[in-house]
C-alpha cells in the first residue's frame, strides 16, 4: 500500500492596491481630464441670449460672433420665443471678451446691404452672415440683448453724443438715415419708433465726435424729407438736401440766433419739429397776440404766414379762423372772419438790446390809435398765398373794427387793399353800370340803326337806277364841252375880241343912260309930262 505525496504548502504575499503600475493609467487620465476641464472652464466665456425678429442667415455652429473682425464666439442654439415674438439665439463667447459684455453692449447682424451710405457687407456673400458687437462700458452686466438690423453709429473708442428726439410727425425715418448740421452729415439715426398710444415718434440719434460740440440745450431739430419748393413774395426758393437725405430723409439741427446754449449730457431729450417752416411758426415766450377781422376772402392765408410792417417780418399768423365759442353761428349775418396774429418783439429788436414787452405793447397801441391797420396782401400771384401787412391807413379809408377787444385780445382795424381793394372798386363800378338806363339807350340806338339802314337801302336803290349810273358819263361829257367852250373864248380868239368890244359899247350906253335913269328915279312921270309946262286945268261939263 502506497502513501499519497504531501502537497506543497503555498506561500501567500500581501500587496497594496496602489502598488501596481496599472493604476497609474486611470489616475493619469483623471488628472488630464481635470486639467482639460479646468482649461475649458478658464477659456470659456459667458453664454448670452440674443433676441431677433427672425433667424434669417443664422445657423447653429456656423454663425460666428465677432468684435473688431475677430471671431470670439459662435451660435450654439436657436429657438422660437413665446407668443411668436421672434427668436432667441444662444451664443457662447470666449473668456477674453467677458469684460466687454455689459448692459450697454450693442449687437447687430452683418450681411450684404445697399442703403444711402453705400454698399456694405460684401464679404459675407462668401463667409455668410455673422453677428458683431461693440463693447459696453457700463458698470452693470447683462446676458440678454436685442440684435439690431443696422450697426450703431458709435464706433469703438469714439467719443460721440447720443440724444433722444420726440415729435408728432406722421413720417417715420428709418434707422441709418443721416443727421445733418446744415448740409453736413454729422451723425445718423440709431433707432426709430412710433408710439400708437399718443401718436408720437421717438428717435435715438448719435452725433459723431467732434461734431458733438455743436450741440447745446438751445439747438433745434426738425425733419427734412426730399425736395422742398417754397413760392413766396420773394420768388421761388428750392431747398434740396444732400443725396442721402433725398433718398431716406434726414434730421437737421442748428442753433438759434441766441446761441446753442450750455452743453448737454448723453441721452438728453429734444423736441423734433415736422419741418423748418413748422419750427419758424412756433411762438416765443415774448409773443404778443392781436385779432383782426377781415370781410374779404381769407383763402390762401394759412397759419404761419408772415406778418410784415414796411416789408419787415415782425410776426406770423397764429390761427385762421379764430372764432370765439359759438361765434361762427353768425358767420353769414356778420360776414367777417377773425384771424389771430402774433408779433414777436425779438424780430423788431434789430441791432438793439432787448426791450421790455410792456414798452412794445404800449408803442403798438399808440400806433393803432394813430391809424395803424392790417390788410391782406398777395404773397405770390401764382400760388395765391396771402400775408398780413401792417401799415398806416390813408385818411378817409374805410376800416373795420367791430370791437376793441376779442377774447381778451386787442383788435386791430382792417382795410381792403391789394386785390381785395380792386375787387371792391370793380364791384362799385359794376353797381354804377347796372344803374345806367342801358335798355332805353339800346332801344334808341337800335331805332337809329334801323333808320340808317333804311336810308342806306334807299340810297342803294337810287344808285342802282340807270339814270343815276349814266350821270357820271353825262357829267364827264358836259365838262369836256365846257372845257372846249372855254378854250374858244381865250384872249387870242376873235370871239374874245368881239365880246370885249360889245362889253365896251354896253358900258358907254349905260354911262349915257345914267342921267335919264336918275331923272326917272326922281320923277317917274318925266317921260309923260313936260316938266317946264303948267299943270292942266280940268274943265267942267257944260
Amino acid at each position: 500500500m502506497s502513501h499519497p505525496e504531501t502537497a506543497p504548502k503555498a506561500t501567500v504575499k500581501t500587496t497594496t492596491p496602489f502598488s501596481s503600475v496599472v493604476w497609474l493609467i486611470p489616475l493619469l487620465a483623471l488628472l488630464t481630464g481635470a486639467w482639460l476641464l479646468f482649461q475649458h472652464i478658464r477659456n470659456t466665456g459667458p453664454e448670452i441670449t440674443l433676441y431677433m425678429n427672425n433667424a434669417d442667415g443664422i445657423e447653429i455652429n456656423n454663425t460666428v460672433i465677432k468684435v473688431l473682425n475677430v471671431t470670439v464666439g459662435k451660435v450654439t442654439a436657436i429657438k422660437i420665443r413665446a407668443n411668436e415674438q421672434g427668436v432667441a439665439i444662444t451664443a457662447q463667447l470666449n473668456a477674453d471678451v467677458k469684460d466687454m459684455i455689459r448692459k450697454d453692449t450693442q449687437f447687430w447682424v452683418v450681411k450684404p446691404r445697399i442703403d444711402q451710405s453705400g454698399i456694405t457687407g460684401l464679404n459675407t456673400l462668401v463667409s455668410g452672415s455673422y453677428i458683431a458687437f461693440t463693447p459696453g462700458h457700463s458698470q452693470e452686466t447683462a446676458d440678454t440683448f436685442q440684435v439690431a438690423d443696422l450697426p450703431p453709429a458709435s464706433a469703438i473708442g469714439q467719443n460721440g453724443l447720443r440724444l433722444r428726439l420726440i415729435g408728432s410727425s406722421d413720417k417715420l425715418l428709418v434707422a441709418g438715415s443721416p443727421v445733418l448740421y446744415g448740409d453736413i452729415s454729422v451723425g445718423q439715426i440709431e433707432k426709430a419708433d412710433f408710439n400708437p398710444a399718443n401718436k408720437t415718434v421717438h428717435y435715438q440719434i448719435y452725433i459723431n465726435s467732434p461734431y458733438n460740440q455743436l450741440v447745446g440745450k438751445n439747438v433745434q431739430f426738425w425733419l427734412q424729407t426730399g425736395l422742398r419748393i417754397e413760392a413766396s413774395g420773394g420768388g421761388v426758393h428750392i431747398d434740396s438736401a444732400p443725396i442721402p437725405a433725398l433718398l431716406s430723409g434726414a434730421i437737421v439741427f442748428k442753433e438759434p440766433a441766441a446761441g446753442k446754449g450750455s452743453a448737454v449730457s448723453s441721452d438728453a431729450e429734444f423736441t423734433l419739429y415736422n419741418s423748418y417752416v413748422d419750427l419758424q411758426s412756433q411762438p416765443s415766450t415774448r409773443a404778443l397776440y392781436y385779432v383782426a377781422f377781415f370781410k374779404q376772402s381769407v383763402r390762401g392765408l394759412r397759419s404761419g404766414a408772415p406778418v410784415e410792417y414796411q416789408g419787415i417780418n415782425i410776426g406770423s399768423v397764429a390761427d385762421v379762423p379764430y372764432f370765439a365759442h359759438n361765434d361762427s353761428h353768425q358767420l353769414f349775418s356778420k360776414g367777417w372772419i377773425p384771424v389771430r396774429i402774433r408779433i414777436e418783439p425779438a424780430r423788431m429788436e434789430i441791432n438793439a438790446n432787448p426791450q421790455d414787452d410792456a414798452i412794445w405793447r404800449r408803442d403798438i397801441q399808440a400806433a393803432l390809435n394813430a391809424g395803424l391797420s392790417a390788410s391782406l396782401e398777395s404773397d405770390n400771384l401764382i400760388t395765391g398765398n396771402l400775408y398780413v401787412q401792417l401799415a398806416q391807413a390813408t385818411p378817409g379809408t374805410p376800416t373795420l373794427r367791430p370791437s376793441t377787444t376779442y377774447q381778451n385780445q386787442t383788435v386791430i382795424a382792417t382795410r381792403s387793399s391789394g386785390l381785395g381793394h380792386i375787387q371792391d372798386q370793380l364791384s362799385d363800378l359794376l353797381s354804377k353800370i347796372n344803374k345806367l338806363p342801358l335798355d332805353q339807350s339800346v332801344r334808341e340806338l337800335n331805332g337809329t340803326l334801323a333808320q340808317l339802314q333804311a336810308t342806306l337801302g334807299s340810297a342803294n336803290k337810287l344808285l342802282a337806277q340807270d339814270k343815276t349810273q349814266r350821270l357820271p358819263d353825262e357829267l364827264a361829257k358836259t365838262l369836256a364841252e365846257l372845257r372846249q367852250t372855254l378854250q374858244g373864248v381865250s384872249p387870242q380868239s376873235p370871239l374874245y375880241g368881239n365880246i370885249q368890244s360889245t362889253l365896251q359899247s354896253i358900258d358907254h350906253t349905260l354911262k349915257a343912260a345914267q342921267p335919264t335913269l336918275r331923272t326917272l328915279q326922281q320923277q317917274p312921270n318925266a317921260l309923260i309930262f313936260n316938266r317946264q309946262g303948267h299943270d292942266p286945268i280940268p274943265k267942267g261939263s257944260r
